[in-house]
Formats: C-alpha cells, sequence, structure tokens
C-alpha cells in the first residue's frame, strides 16, 4: 500500500513539474513575442540570407557613413576606421533565432578565413533593443565570439542602416563602400564565396 502511495505522489509530482515547465516555455513565447512587437524588429524568416535593396545614405555604391561606436570591451571605433578592409557589417540580437544560427558561422569563418580575405566582422548587438548587457556577455562568452561586438545603445545605428529584420548584413569592400545588403542568416560559404566576389 505504501508503495502505491508513494508512486502516486511522484507521479503527481512529476504531472506538476511538466506543468510548470509548459507554462515557463509558453511565458518566454509570449515575452519574445511582446519584445519583438515593442521594438518593431523581427527575426528573418528566410532560412539563408538574401540580398535586399537597402534606400537612402546605405545604399548599394555610396560609401559607408563615419560614424562612432562602441563595442563591448568599452573601446570606440568608427566605421571609417576600416577602409582598407573588407566588412561584414551584421546585426542582430541575442533573442533572435536566426541570429543565433549564423553566429558560430561567423566565429568559424572568421577563425578560419578572414584574415586571408582581409575580412574584419563588426557585430552590431541591438543593444537598445535587446534584453541587457547581461545577456549580451554571456551570448559573447557562451558563442566564444572574438571579433569586435559593437553596441547600438541608443538605436540610431540600426535605424541608419535599415535593420528592421535581423540578421542584416551589408558587405563593404577595402574602399569603404556597400557593396551588398543581405537579411538573413549567412553560413560559412556564403562568407567565404560572398567576400571572395568583393
Amino acid at each position: 500500500m505504501i508503495p502505491r502511495i508513494l508512486a502516486l505522489g511522484l507521479v503527481g509530482v512529476l504531472v506538476a513539474v511538466l506543468i510548470v515547465n509548459v507554462m515557463n516555455d509558453q511565458k518566454e513565447r509570449q515575452e519574445l513575442q511582446a519584445l519583438q512587437e515593442e521594438y518593431a524588429v523581427a527575426p528573418a524568416d528566410n532560412e539563408s540570407a538574401a540580398p535586399v535593396e537597402s534606400s537612402g545614405a546605405v545604399k548599394e555604391g555610396n560609401t559607408v557613413p563615419s560614424v562612432e561606436v562602441s563595442t563591448l570591451d568599452g573601446e570606440v571605433v568608427n566605421l571609417a576606421d576600416y577602409r582598407g578592409q573588407k566588412v561584414i557589417l551584421n546585426f542582430w540580437a541575442t533573442w533572435c533565432p536566426p541570429c543565433i544560427a549564423e553566429m558560430p558561422h561567423m566565429q568559424d569563418y572568421y577563425d578560419n578565413e578572414a584574415r586571408d580575405q582581409n575580412v574584419e566582422i563588426l557585430a552590431v548587438n541591438l543593444t537598445s533593443k535587446d534584453n541587457g548587457m547581461d545577456k549580451i556577455e554571456s551570448f559573447v562568452d557562451d558563442y566564444g565570439l572574438t571579433f569586435p561586438v559593437l553596441l547600438d545603445e541608443s538605436g540610431v545605428l540600426g535605424d541608419e542602416f535599415q535593420a528592421f529584420t535581423i540578421p542584416t548584413t551589408y558587405l563593404i569592400d577595402e574602399e569603404g563602400v556597400i557593396q551588398r545588403k543581405l537579411m538573413g542568416p549567412m553560413d560559412r560559404d556564403m562568407m567565404v564565396d560572398m567576400m571572395g566576389e568583393l
């Protein structure tokens, strides 16, 4: 009799744990959806990066604007400082599933091909639309990111570069001229091919 009562009690506890986990998952999904709606930024729904047209000052053929921004390490950099190198300028957030999928590919490319192709990756975190510095720092640590992570704390850079769907990426040549705007996640092979063509 006692073993049955213990077994029923254990089953009851397991069911309660399952219900709590399901409710927490649903709550996290609702919070993510609310965050995306609040900031009018959405993750890309395409499976891989696709060229899109840009407009205004950041369209293809224009020189990248001279903008100063802080890095996660506290250094201030200017986009113009990277002339002489090709640049992958990538806009992302920690809550964005395609951004999460893309980051290991970016790090792999950075470790293995970027130097040979004379490429710098600048990953611009949409800090004003993200979940706080702690999440950003732990994301960078968890993924072992070693390329520069820039912080768009005011949201101005994301707006200027029309990063309304993320990841949004600009490919910039050695003269500082925007060659292509992409929307959606890239993989290592895409980066090798596209940066080789610049």
